[in-house]
């Protein structure tokens, strides 16, 4: 396993492990970070899949096409995802 992949299933571990408002907080961090590595890749994969499983409503306004958005921040409200 590389350690990118390693990375990518301990990221997915501790977003999984998360309540509902922590996952949007971690969500809302990246938004506006231009910064790339492949580290940051697995992670926001991993952000990606962890917001995937909640099924929120309103995840397509960020998730499309299973690639993620991080142009805006959102909130949760009544398990329904907001543009803010």
């Amino acid at each position: 396993m590389t350690f990118t992949e390693d990375f990518y299933l301990n990221s997915i571990e501790k977003l999984s492990s998360l309540s509902d408002d922590e996952l949007i907080h971690s969500f809302n961090k990246e938004v506006g970070n231009l910064g790339w590595t492949s580290t940051r890749g697995a992670y926001l994969s991993a952000l990606n899949d962890a917001i995937s499983q909640r099924n929120f409503k309103g995840t397509p306004l960020i998730i499309r096409g299973g690639r993620m958005s991080i142009k805006r921040h959102i909130s949760l409200r009544n398990n329904q995802l907001e543009l803010v």
